[in-house]
């Protein structure tokens, strides 16, 4: 803990941009700075490998992860590059929070979780977005937290359905 009178040192994009050891340097800083940003690339896509477009607002794209091993598990990105949360304005702040909280009411109507843990790291990719992870009556309340925990693809057919019912939902939800 700081002394009351003592101020941080303040922290620069090139003191973060130094510290990643497990990414090159060079290819931390072009993620950080968008140019070689995977969430810029793939949120606005219709279908990706990790999952499908549900709904874009004015601030997030919201998409359902094709890994269901907790039923509903989603992911609400900001739309604009930004590397931190207080990198957004005030108002792509809120927006992005909004989003984030109409995902979890949704999972909340159609999955009946215990409780959601919405989890904002980007350790792996420096883009604001947020985990909204169900957690279940099964889960173990004093384990880590990994989304990346299990692989449970759904079949076509019930995949489709889920994502339409989660669309469905987002839309009505928002919609108030």
């Amino acid at each position: 803990m700081l002394a009351p009178n003592v101020r941080p040192t303040p922290v620069t994009a090139s003191d973060i941009l130094s510290v990643m050891p497990w990414w090159p340097e060079d290819e931390w800083r072009r993620m950080w700075n968008g140019d070689e940003c995977g969430m810029c690339a793939d949120a606005p896509l219709p279908t990706n490998p990790f999952g499908d477009l549900i709904v874009e607002t004015d601030w997030s794209f919201i998409r359902l992860c094709r890994n269901q091993t907790q039923a509903g598990y989603s992911v609400v990105i900001a739309k604009r590059h930004a590397q931190e949360l207080h990198h957004l304005t005030p108002a792509e702040r809120c927006g992005f929070w909004n989003d984030v909280a109409t995902v979890g009411e949704v999972i909340y109507q159609l999955f009946s979780p215990v409780k959601l843990a919405n989890l904002s790291m980007g350790f792996r990719m420096p883009h604001v977005h947020c985990h909204v992870l169900p957690q279940y009556q099964h889960d173990d309340p004093f384990g880590l937290l990994n989304p990346q925990d299990g692989d449970l693809r759904l079949p076509e057919a019930q995949w489709n359905a889920r994502v339409e019912a989660v669309r469905a939902a987002v839309i009505a939800t928002m919609s108030g």
